[in-house]
């Protein structure tokens, strides 16, 4: 019996920590992996924090874009944009089950000596060992002005 107990014990001391973290954790965490990458101009890393089968909305884009080989061709043109000192803080984060959560919250950022702001919502997946987004959208508010040739790709 006490050997039962302390084998009890010790799975839970190994286990529970890995539910210690609440959604808002866990959302704010994958956020600053989102904005380390981006402030690296790092597209590869970006992509990475997406399943293979995630979906973006962003601001501006007439279509849904899909899967990793379209996100990463959205990151690489994303990272070129003239952003500086994004934030993206979480407002609120909620557990969907063990495996999922939902994040919305804000974002800013400096844009040729302006600032820009917006919303975004995500949900977020454990994809293997790792929390990453399988859908994400974000918007710009205002909305930037139309203008061909470029949309907004801000998170």
């Amino acid at each position: 019996m006490k050997k039962t107990l302390c084998v009890l014990a010790l799975t839970f001391a190994v286990v529970a920590p890995a539910f210690a973290d609440d959604a808002k954790t866990i959302a704010q965490r994958l956020d600053d992996k989102w904005i380390e990458a981006f402030n690296k101009k790092d597209a590869a890393a970006l992509t990475a924090l997406y399943t293979a089968d995630a979906v973006l909305l962003p601001q501006g884009v007439d279509q849904p874009i899909v899967g990793t080989e379209n996100i990463r061709k959205f990151m690489d043109q994303m990272v070129k944009e003239k952003l500086e000192n994004m934030v993206l803080p979480v407002a609120q984060a909620t557990m969907i089950d063990p495996n999922s959560l939902y994040q919305a919250g804000t974002w800013t950022a400096d844009a040729g000596g302006q600032q820009i702001k917006g919303t975004y919502l995500s949900v977020v997946v454990q994809d293997g060992s790792n929390w990453k987004y399988r859908a994400d959208t974000w918007n710009m508010m205002p909305p930037p002005p139309a203008t061909t040739g470029s949309a907004s790709t801000n998170k």
